[in-house]
């Protein structure tokens, strides 16, 4: 038991120390900002649209966004252009519309002679905290509803509209396809970095609810999208967008199914939506901004509605969407299918035109090689075009073929198959008409060095399909710059590496490519047993021996399951920030065999070096992900460990006087609630088994994440009490000063209120009950707090002077006893003499006061042995009472968004709903009527209600890890048991005396 103690310690202070270590790493390995800022081509201003709904809601606001040097509104007209309306987030200001404004009417400007232009239309909600408040969810999405309805009515006929919603606005965006009326109205939604299918923090019923109620409306009326064990996203070189003849096969609803859904992640640089709540089974396209063409970059959460090159991507894809009608004004296309193509030409990867046989000049240069690696380049660039034509017709073993050219321009046709001939002149083989094969070229970013194109085709398929062609053709345009092309023959077997990720434990780098040969294109990675969101691989490419000092990787990821999460990055240096790491966004599909479908990482290398390949696992990278992924599972771990300790507390009643009941932090310093963490997972297995209790939470991750999570919240929770204990030491005085300055209350008044609460206690339940329904529960919580926080500071100085005094008396008594008894010893010698004449009459004084000492002994034996047994109750159980305020401390930190959404929805009369009003009434009833019985006293059954706190600790971690709501519910009813068990117990001691003697 003591060897089990001594590394539960080690464990909880090792996790600790990785959580810390993980959220340093988390702001280190992250990708500089790379966003260029989108400026105003003009003052922007915004025109306020009046429509009827204004007085309902009057903090909010609709606008139009225009640039103009008069202060003309240009709404007193009719709108001609192709409506969009931007949807803020999370404190979003509306404001942040005009650098998507800004650059769609630059656009217009440069492009005037086709006459198509955007109206951008933006939202004020406030600024409002709609991400940890619920109630504002609702109150949005009806008031984005009259706004829908009241742009359509500045059109001479009604317009299709495109929302495009940042953070927490494109989940409301999402949410109004639910209305059958408006949704006809929609043509496409566009989110950015927005948490879709769950929230970031489910921190309120409302919230949750929402969420659930647009899930549950979606499901019925449009088509879902889900990983199976067969899906492998990795094989195909694009998404595949939905078909007709799916459509047709379901009952659906046509104006549902073809509102054209985009969703966009941000990356590694967005810290507040992690990528794997961007996608949605509801989407039609997914795209991270690291992989969108002409982006190539990660965009944290804010710099997402400012970065110029993703702007710029998002205006193009509505440009090409919208079409001029013979009225002059601008709609967006109602087919889904031609919308569907051009996203996946913005979005995913630029699908040029398939063209037809393309002539070709025969007096040019013509080369044919033969060679398996060609690397030619041209440092002063090319007068005229450059043709090198590469033969198909190799050994049985060489099916795979990597050409790259480089600073050739992404629409340029610089691939072809053809059939080659003798030229008559000078018998050189040339193609007078070839194939162009751009559609399989890859335009790969290159952190802005020189434009990189590689195709890998294979050339057996080539071969087999078009029969006629002998050649392939590199085609090189003139100009300036440098530009060649690298050519890679090879056999598949030797640049398909499989690995699997190592274990935790399993320390030290390992190799997967010794040396690569010189000339080297590609190379392919397949990583199997990879399947959690926080595994890390960290992949290192080292150049061993380079023809130039400069060299780029560009490394593709893939993840089998999760269409739209691929992920590109350059490397240029062996030790730069961020490294090459490989992960996945979202846990694996249950039963899904990662051998058959890895994860699959693509090296695209520069050939003038050769390199080592190796592997091994991050535990820096695993930490940070860790914090990033599951940091809101820290709430129902830290109450489920405030639960153990009461529960430990309870069974240990400390005496008066002794050095122990000065401890708050007696039951803290405790290791058994790790034996809750394994327990549950068996319990969780017997529940859905059983099928009687409700379904717990589906959360299959590893037990390694939630040990690191609860041993942290263990180590949390003792600094909290230390930090507490401290405030009641020694700024009890300082808090009291700062809550009379804040109540505006004299001393005197606020002694007297303290005074009546303490020694009537009913009267706090009864004002803070008050508060909670006439104003907010969460106000109710703080004024409880603070009187709670002060009548336990008073009592413990109290308590402490009372001990120092009793020590310090016991202490001068001691010192005194010891003098006298020394002193009567130095006089006993010279008493002992015989006088030579002794009277012979009685010392009748002497002899009572001994026989008084006699008779007083045993007396004050009985007191001090009373005095003994007596246990710490009431405010003097510190310990109990410390955990109490802890608990009331967290239900305010949950109750917390809720208080701030009342305070500012007072300033315009707005009524909020109160989702924890129920369950905070019922904590403050329970607390003050466990003051008013002086609880905790000493009483019988505390085993039983140990067992209930055991059975609540672990519904916290089965139910409230991702609906960190229902920890109001744990905690009042823990609450309610404690006030139920200390009546009954007084009341049964009361009416049975002799049974509790």
């Amino acid at each position: 038991m003591i060897v089990f103690r001594n590394c539960a310690v080690l464990l909880v202070i090792g996790s600790i120390c990785s959580f810390i270590y993980g959220i340093g790493q988390l702001h280190v390995e992250v990708e500089p900002n790379a966003c260029r800022m989108t400026y105003m081509f003009g003052e922007p201003m915004f025109a306020r649209v009046h429509f009827a709904a204004n007085k309902q809601f009057p903090n909010y606001g609709l606008y139009y966004y225009y640039e103009s040097v008069r202060r003309e509104s240009p709404l007193k007209s009719r709108m001609t252009g192709a409506p969009v309306i931007f949807v803020p987030g999370n404190a979003g200001s509306y404001k942040q519309v005009r650098s998507l404004a800004s650059v769609a009417l630059r656009k217009a400007r440069e492009h005037v002679e086709t006459g198509v232009h955007l109206d951008y239309y933006t939202i004020d909600f406030d600024e409002e905290l709609s991400a940890v408040y619920g109630g504002y969810m609702y109150h949005q999405q009806t008031f984005l509803k009259h706004c829908i309805r009241s742009i359509l009515t500045l059109y001479r006929q009604p317009s299709p509209i495109v929302l495009i919603g940042h953070s927490m606005g494109g989940k409301l965006a999402q949410s109004v396809l639910t209305d059958a009326e408006i949704s006809q109205h929609i043509n496409a939604i566009i989110s950015i970095s927005t948490p879709l299918d769950q929230p970031v923090l489910n921190l309120d019923a409302h919230l949750g609810q929402f969420y659930v109620d647009t899930h549950t409306q979606l499901s019925r009326t449009r088509t879902a999208s889900k990983p199976t064990n067969s899906t492998n996203v990795c094989q195909s070189l694009h998404q595949k967008q939905l078909s007709e003849e799916r459509m047709a096969s379901q009952e659906l609803s046509p104006k549902l199914d073809n509102v054209l859904l985009i969703s966009t992640g941000g990356g590694n640089r967005d810290l507040l939506v992690n990528a794997g709540l961007t996608s949605s089974q509801f989407n039609d396209l997914h795209a991270m901004t690291s992989a969108i063409p002409r982006v190539s970059l990660s965009c944290d959460h804010l710099s997402a509605v400012w970065c110029l090159q993703f702007m710029q991507v998002i205006n193009r894809f509505l440009f090409s969407i919208a079409q001029r009608r013979s009225d002059d004004t601008v709609i967006f296309s109602s087919n889904k299918q031609r919308n569907m193509h051009s996203a996946l030409s913005h979005f995913v990867r630029r699908r040029p035109r398939q063209q037809s046989l393309v002539n070709l000049p025969s007096r040019t240069n013509w080369h044919e090689e033969r060679r398996l690696v060609i690397n030619k380049f041209f440092a002063s660039g090319l007068k005229s075009q450059y043709h090198e034509l590469i033969g198909l017709q190799r050994q049985e073993r060489y099916k795979k073929i990597a050409i790259e050219a480089l600073n050739v321009e992404s629409d340029e046709n610089w691939l072809f198959g053809c059939e080659a001939q003798r030229h008559n002149d000078n018998e050189s083989l040339i193609c007078d008409k070839a194939t162009p094969l751009t559609h399989l070229i890859q335009r790969l970013p290159n952190a802005e060095i020189e434009a990189r194109s590689i195709a890998v085709l294979d050339l057996h398929n080539l071969r087999k399909t078009y029969q006629q062609w002998s050649h392939l053709l590199v085609r090189l345009p003139p100009g300036s710059q440098r530009t060649g092309y690298n050519l890679d023959i090879y056999d598949p077997k030797e640049r398909i590496v499989d690995i699997r990720i190592p274990r935790w434990y399993a320390y030290g780098r390992r190799t997967a490519v010794n040396e690569t040969l010189q000339g080297t294109l590609h190379y392919k990675l397949r990583v199997a047993e990879l399947v959690e969101p926080y595994q890390s691989l960290r992949v290192h490419v080292e150049p061993l021996q380079c023809l130039q000092p400069n060299y780029r990787i560009t490394a593709k990821l893939c993840v089998p399951w999760a269409a739209g999460f691929e992920r590109y990055q350059t490397l240029t240096s062996p030790d730069q920030k961020p490294g090459l790491y490989v992960n996945v966004p979202t846990l694996m599909p249950r039963h899904y065999n990662t051998s058959l479908n890895p994860v699959v990482l693509d090296l695209y290398l520069d050939p003038i070096c050769r390199y080592r390949i190796s592997y091994e696992y991050s535990y820096a990278d695993a930490l940070s992900r860790i914090v990033l992924q599951y940091y809101g599972w820290f709430p129902a771990h830290l109450v489920c460990v405030l639960l153990i300790v009461l529960r430990n507390q309870l069974d240990k009643f400390q005496h008066v006087g002794s050095f122990n009941s000065l401890k708050p932090y007696v039951g803290y310093l405790q290791y058994t609630s790790i034996y809750l963490v394994t327990g549950c997972r068996l319990l969780k297995k017997l529940i859905l088994n059983l099928k009687v209790f409700p379904e717990p939470e589906p959360l299959d991750y590893s037990i390694n994440v939630s040990i690191i999570i609860h041993c942290t919240a263990i180590g949390i929770s003792i600094v909290l009490v230390l930090g507490l204990w401290l405030a009641l030491t020694l700024y009890g005085h300082v808090f009291y000063r700062l809550a009379l300055r804040l109540t505006r209350l004299s001393t005197s008044s606020s002694n007297i209120l303290l005074s009546i609460m303490t020694h009537l206690p009913i009267t706090y339940g009864i004002l803070t009950i008050g508060v909670a329904i006439g104003a907010s529960s969460g106000l109710g919580l703080l004024l409880a707090f603070v009187f709670y926080f002060l009548m336990l500071s008073n009592a413990y100085k109290d308590y402490l002077e009372d001990f120092l005094w009793q020590k310090a008396a016991d202490l001068v008594k001691l010192t005194t006893t010891g003098a006298q008894q020394q002193q009567s010893e130095d006089q006993t010698p010279a008493n002992t003499e015989q006088p030579l004449f002794e009277l012979d009459e009685p010392d009748t004084e002497a002899d009572s006061e001994t026989e008084a000492l006699q008779e007083a002994q045993p007396a004050a034996e009985e007191k001090s042995d009373e005095k003994a047994a007596e246990f710490c109750v009431g405010l003097q159980n510190f310990p109990f009472h410390v955990t109490l305020l802890l608990m009331l401390f967290m239900l305010l930190l949950l109750n917390g968004p809720t208080t701030l959404a009342w305070l500012r929805s007072r300033r315009h009369g707005i009524n909020l709903p109160d989702p924890s009003l129920v369950t905070n009434v019922i904590v403050l009833a329970s607390l003050s009527l466990l003051l008013q019985l002086r609880a905790p006293q000493k009483l019988r059954g505390y085993w039983i209600l140990s067992l209930v706190l055991y059975f609540c600790a672990g519904c916290v971690l089965l139910y409230s890890q991702a609906a960190v709501y229902r920890l109001n519910y744990v905690i009042a009813g823990a609450f309610a048991l404690l006030a139920g068990q200390q009546s009954l117990g007084c009341l049964l001691e009361k009416l049975l005396p002799k049974y509790f003697d």
